[in-house]
């Protein structure tokens, strides 16, 4: 069985090499001297020659796969890399159609097929030259196999130990040394001649420290690839609710029209005509974000296949000439990608006018299109790279503090926005918001919004500016208050609990009776809903880093994890005796890791992003009683509200 996985994983990774390393992209033919640009694109030398407009060394041109802008160097042509990667390819796992020709048969001027080739010669030979090629005494332990062993991967290491990378100054010459200096491979006549006093070493050496580096950057270029697809499935069904939307509107539109018969035939046409302006110029904004991000998804991709083949089959000498151009196209790749052009989420909305007779000589009176734009769930801002490797959870966390807060049945608790401003605490059983230092000590208590008395509070979460908000059950309300819990803001919102803002700086809000999650603006304007058939009673919410939605629902017993736009994706109900009973609190930590608080059952479970069961937090064995509220605090430790009013905080990764 291992040798069959084995024999899959190699044939895989074959099968990658022929879809991207086939053939050259220009003529569509096996390459031929194959010349590798810094974005790792590879054409025959002879192709770029004819495809580059302008040969004047320091000129520019675009690449013609990614477009990349690359400047030609003093040397022209000849300062681009051989790629010698393409080389031991073509003879190891591709077959080329163009067929190779014996060397020994070509020195009497005739044109045979080779079928093997000498290691050690590196000489294509015939079936008869190879017959008489190891009869010389002095040839006898020369290692010399057909394509077709070649190509089975059976003597890989052979080959590579054979693969010879000649020098760029010193053609006759074989890569032996790196130059740790300079940080580049070289032969014995480069050390001799202008790296004498450097420091090298072998090439195997310093592979060793050179290919982890840039196993590292792949790893986190996949990561981003893997955000950067996700990307894409967001677009892809904004781009179908915003059709869907369009084509609603378009049909309202229509139809208010029709009542309003002959009269109004003139501004019926002129509202449909802003609708399609705005729609299409809309539509268009984001379809050419779409194409942008396929194009940069694409471009990882291919340099993801191409640089794991490099580092999973190259030799040292191959790797490591290729190491400063992999490592500054992988860098270049990491970057925060994106800009502020991001589009917003465009809703569009027939508002009608209930003036029709008056307003009709304004030339208003069917209507105006009102236009609502929010920030698209599960799009990331650009800013600095957030990927984050996967950490490892204690098999036991410890409580590293605990405290008191009077805060009667703590449904929700958060951090404040900054890490030496502490927790802030809601009492929905005692009609108070309290704020605690990071060690306990309580800072501020308010029970009153503006003049009246709070009642209720639920969900509590802070705006990237600072803003508190809170959800007041009791009242139906959805407070907006500063730092020092004066009120800002209130607006209208039925029976809200749990509250979540977004990276995006959008909210949140759980309303089970509705079996919903509203989504409002930092101006208190509901702006969007998330349903699901499954829902019976939504009462907590969270967001996972790639923009997926966690809702906690008490009646179905379960946890949903949804996508930006709404549909399911994964549902957790736990299993056996460990089945959830009350799932309340969830959050989100920077790992991915959800973290679920199961009320009556005394238990917090951890489980992935795709909904399997990790492992327990904490249990009533722990102490554990009755938790509500959960959060990630600034150390990145999981911070616990109990019924009682009890404030638990519990390490649960292990430090390096």
């Amino acid at each position: 069985m291992a040798t069959a996985s084995i024999e899959d994983e190699d044939e895989s990774l074959r099968a990658k090499i022929r879809e991207n390393f086939t053939n050259c992209s220009i003529c569509l033919k096996d390459f031929e001297d194959p010349t590798v640009l810094p974005c790792l694109h590879t054409y025959c030398k002879r192709c770029l020659a004819s495809y580059i407009p302008d040969n004047t060394p320091g000129s520019t041109f675009l690449c013609p796969l990614c477009q990349k802008e690359t400047k030609l160097p003093e040397d022209g042509l000849e300062g681009f890399l051989h790629n010698y990667f393409i080389d031991s390819l073509q003879d190891t796992v591709l077959t080329p159609t163009r067929k190779k020709k014996c060397g020994a048969c070509a020195v009497d001027g005739e044109d045979v097929e080779a079928v093997s080739k000498c290691l050690n010669c590196s000489e294509y030979l015939c079936g008869p030259c190879a017959m008489s090629h190891i009869r010389f005494k002095m040839l006898i332990n020369h290692k010399v196999y057909t394509f077709e062993q070649l190509r089975s991967g059976e003597h890989h290491q052979e080959l590579q130990k054979f693969q010879f990378v000649s020098c760029p100054e010193h053609k006759e010459e074989p890569i032996r040394y790196f130059c740790l200096k300079c940080q580049m491979p070289i032969c014995r006549d480069c050390k001799a001649l202008t790296h004498d006093e450097h420091k090298c070493t072998s090439l195997d050496t310093a592979i060793e420290t050179v290919k982890p580096k840039l196993a590292s950057m792949l790893e986190k270029l996949d990561d981003k690839l893997s955000l950067q697809e996700n990307e894409v499935t967001v677009l892809q069904a904004v781009l179908r609710d915003h059709d869907t939307n369009t084509s609603a509107v378009m049909k309202d539109i229509s139809d208010h029209s029709r009542h309003l018969q002959q009269q109004i035939q003139q501004q019926e046409e002129k509202l449909l005509q802003e609708v399609q302006q705005v729609s299409e110029a809309h539509r268009k904004n984001i379809t050419l974000y779409l194409e942008s991000c396929e194009v940069t998804m694409s471009t990882m991709k291919s340099t993801s296949d191409l640089v794991g083949s490099i580092l999973s089959r190259g030799t040292p000498a191959e790797i490591l000439i290729l190491q400063q151009q992999v490592g500054e196209r992988l860098q270049e790749l990491l970057l925060p990608s994106g800009g502020d052009d991001i589009p917003k989420h465009l809703s569009l909305q027939l508002q009608t006018n209930k003036n029709v007779d008056r307003e009709l000589n304004k030339g208003t009176g069917l209507g105006k299109i009102q236009q609502n734009r929010q920030n698209i769930l599960g799009i990331i801002l650009p800013g600095p790279s957030n990927v984050t490797r996967k950490a490892q959870i204690k098999n036991k966390p410890r409580i590293v503090s605990q405290f008191d807060s009077n805060c009667k049945n703590p449904f929700s608790l958060t951090t404040c926005a900054k890490p030496k401003q502490g927790y802030l605490v809601v009492g929905y059983g005692n009609n108070k918001v309290c704020r605690f230092s990071s060690d306990g000590q309580l800072l501020v208590e308010q029970s009153k919004a503006g003049n009246r008395s709070l009642k209720s509070p639920f969900g509590i979460a802070v705006l990237l500016d600072g803003t508190i908000v809170v959800s007041e059950f009791g009242n139906s309300k959805l407070i907006f208050m500063s730092q020092d819990f004066t009120l800002t803001k209130e607006v209208d919102i039925e029976v809200p609990d749990g509250v979540h803002v977004t990276n995006s700086n959008t909210i949140l809000v759980a309303q089970p009776e509705f079996k919903l999650i509203s989504i409002v603006d930092t101006h208190g304007a509901a702006v969007g809903v998330i349903m699901h058939a499954g829902f019976q009673c939504p009462w907590y919410v969270t967001v996972l880093n790639n923009g997926n939605i966690v809702v906690s629902d008490r009646r179905a017993k379960a946890v949903f994890i949804l996508s930006p736009a709404g549909s399911l994706l994964h549902i957790y109900t736990g299993s056996g005796q460990n089945k959830l009973s009350v799932p309340g609190g969830v959050c989100v930590d920077q790992y991915d890791n959800i973290f679920i608080a199961d009320h009556i059952t005394n238990k917090i479970h951890i489980i992935s992003s795709d909904g399997k069961f990790v492992q327990f937090l904490a249990t009533g064995d722990d102490g554990l009683q009755h938790p509500r509220g959960l959060a990630i605090n600034h150390d990145g430790d999981l911070a616990v509200s109990e019924d009682g009013g009890k404030i638990k905080v519990f390490r649960y990764i292990d430090s390096d």
